[in-house]
Order: C-alpha cells, then sequence, then structure tokens
C-alpha cells in the first residue's frame, strides 16, 4: 500500500505523455490515372441551385480524371487526353433505340488537350465551354450527346487503369471484352434544365364549372395546407432553353382524370405566357417567376417563386386557377447511364 501514490502518479505521468497521432499510411508501389466514371450525365443546371452553379449559367464545366496509388499526388500529373468519336459506335442509351451521339464541335471548346493534376491532389480537370447551339438544339434537355473522351498519354504517373481484355481487339464499351474492364475513357453525356425546371410545393384555388349537363363538377377547390412542406409537389419540366411542360389533370363525371398540360413560355424577365401543350383544350392566362420572392419561406428561407393566373377550357368543364408555386428542389442530382449496344 505503501507504493500506491507513486503508482498513481505514474499513471499521471503516462496519460500526460500520451497523445493523438495522425495516421500516416503509405502510398502504394505505383502510381495510375483514369476517369472515376465512364458513363456519367452532367446536366447543366440554369437558374440557382442549394449548390454553386455559377459556371452552368456560364455554359461551363469540367470533366475530371483521377489518380490512384497514392494519398496527395507526389508532383504534378500530366494527362493527354483526345475526342475519339469510335468509342460510340453501335450505342444506344436505352433500348428503346435512342443513339449516343458525338456533341457536335461546334457546340463546345476544350480548354486544352491536356488534364492537370496538380502536386498534393488527387483530381484535376478539363474546362470546357458550351457554345449557344447546344443550349438551341431540341435535343439538349435529354440524353442524347456525349463528350468521347480518351487517355492518350501520362506524364509523371505510372499507367494508365486500361482494363483486360479477354478477347482479340476488345471494345472499351462492351463490358463482355474485358476481365477487368477499361477506365481510361469517358462518355460524357451532357444535358441541360432551364432556370424554371424544378419540383414545386403548389397552393392556390381552382374555380370550376362544368358545361351544359355537368353541374355536378362545379365547385372551388383551395389547396392551403397548414405547412407549405406538405402542399401538392408538382414538377416543370424543361422543353427548351425558355419554355417548361406543366402536368395537370382533373377529375372529370366518370371520376377519371383528364389532362390538361400545360406550356409556360419565359422572356427574358421572368414573366410568362400560358398556353395549352396538347390539342382538344385551350388554355391561357400569365404568370412571374421572381428569384427568393417568397420570403421567410419553408425552412425559414426565402424561396423562388412562380405565381401563376391562368384559365382551362375543356369539353366537360372551365377552370379558372390561380397557383402560388414555391421552389423544393431543382430535381438534378447525380446520373449515370448504361449504354446498350445495338444489334447492329
Amino acid at each position: 500500500m505503501k507504493n500506491t501514490p507513486y503508482i498513481i502518479l505514474a499513471l499521471c505521468l503516462l496519460l500526460v505523455s500520451c497523445k493523438n497521432e495522425d495516421w500516416e499510411f503509405p502510398d502504394f508501389d505505383y502510381q495510375t490515372v483514369y476517369f472515376a466514371y465512364q458513363y456519367p450525365v452532367r446536366t447543366i443546371t440554369l437558374g440557382d441551385d442549394i449548390f454553386d452553379t455559377s459556371m452552368d449559367n456560364e455554359g461551363r464545366f469540367k470533366i475530371v480524371a483521377t489518380t490512384g496509388g497514392v494519398y496527395a499526388s507526389p508532383q504534378e500529373v500530366s494527362i493527354n487526353v483526345a475526342v475519339d468519336e469510335s468509342l460510340i459506335d453501335g450505342l444506344m442509351f436505352d433500348s428503346e433505340g435512342n443513339p449516343v451521339e458525338a456533341l457536335p464541335a461546334e457546340y463546345y471548346q476544350l480548354a486544352s488537350e491536356s488534364i492537370i493534376i496538380p502536386k498534393g491532389e488527387v483530381t484535376g480537370g478539363v474546362e470546357i465551354q458550351l457554345t449557344s447551339g447546344f443550349f438551341n438544339d431540341p435535343k439538349a434537355i435529354k440524353n442524347s450527346y456525349v463528350i468521347p473522351l480518351r487517355i492518350n498519354a501520362i506524364n509523371n504517373a505510372d499507367s494508365v487503369l486500361s482494363g483486360m481484355g479477354q478477347v482479340a481487339n476488345p471494345q472499351r464499351t462492351n463490358p463482355d471484352h474485358w476481365s477487368v474492364q477499361p477506365k481510361d475513357f469517358v462518355l460524357y453525356a451532357l444535358k441541360y434544365v432551364n432556370p424554371y425546371h424544378a419540383n414545386y410545393l403548389r397552393r392556390g384555388q381552382d374555380i370550376i364549372e362544368g358545361s351544359e349537363g355537368n353541374s355536378a363538377l362545379n365547385g372551388t377547390f383551395t389547396r392551403h395546407e397548414e405547412y407549405l412542406e406538405d402542399s401538392e409537389l408538382n414538377s416543370l419540366i424543361t422543353r427548351s432553353l425558355n419554355e417548361v411542360e406543366f402536368p395537370l389533370a382533373f377529375p372529370g363525371t366518370d371520376g377519371e382524370n383528364i389532362s390538361a398540360d400545360l406550356l409556360l413560355t419565359f422572356d427574358d424577365e421572368g414573366n410568362c405566357t400560358v398556353s395549352a401543350l396538347n390539342d382538344g383544350y385551350t388554355a391561357s392566362g400569365s404568370g412571374q417567376f421572381i428569384s427568393k420572392g417568397e420570403k421567410n419561406s419553408w425552412g425559414n428561407q426565402d424561396r423562388d417563386v412562380l405565381y401563376l393566373d391562368y384559365q382551362i377550357s375543356l369539353p366537360e368543364m372551365n377552370i379558372s386557377t390561380k397557383d402560388t408555386l414555391v421552389v423544393r428542389d431543382r430535381g438534378v442530382g447525380f446520373e449515370v447511364f448504361t449504354p446498350v449496344l445495338s444489334n447492329n
């Protein structure tokens, strides 16, 4: 028992002398370079979002390459890349036969033929500038185009992850040709959404007047949940650089929904006109999109809002509507595609 104070003192000194050290792991024996994803889909998001869209609004983006085998590159790595349209031979976006097309050369400018991974980093990118031709192309609102890039050469790294083929002259985009899939190429798909494309929380009022013999449809219907975030969710979908589709439906006399999709056409000030998207009915009206126009909205933040006042005439009824549509999210997220090989 006489030694107890000394034991306690020794333990205290031991604890004081200990401190947390950062874990350090050695790099691997060799350094590689590759594209992390072979079939990414990049959606150029015009307007605002929860992430920075400043480059998107300037029609710019980067294609990124990665280095592996190290926790940080010990020196600057240079990767020579080239556009290789042969990579898309015989490829479709889906089984419905939508072909994978190379983005026309006049639609973009590649800033360099090299991707630089700086010393101390593990990724680097090459910047691409899109031209107005891309945004004016009706096919640019869906999966239609890719930029097909292939790694040609590298400096200050040991190897490229070029895969391991199991047939003579393997096709990079045919997974059955490889025991280890190649990562020395990327088919970088591109599309865009305009500033009004989003998922909206909808409040408002419909005044419905049934046509002759359909008076049972008469009524005033108000949409106003206690909490905005519990409101009806509607999607406005990009149709062109200044147009969105607004899918709508109303219950008919037989209880079945009758579609009455709208087309909203915007000017440069965010004002819009309302018209019918399809045949068989008419629509007219106007609206205004205001950035951060809904003050202290859901989540106690100012939110983008679209105010609409429109009329729809269907064979069974006439509808007069006022809507307040508050942006919940832009409906854009990480996406990849799985190419389908043509049978031809």
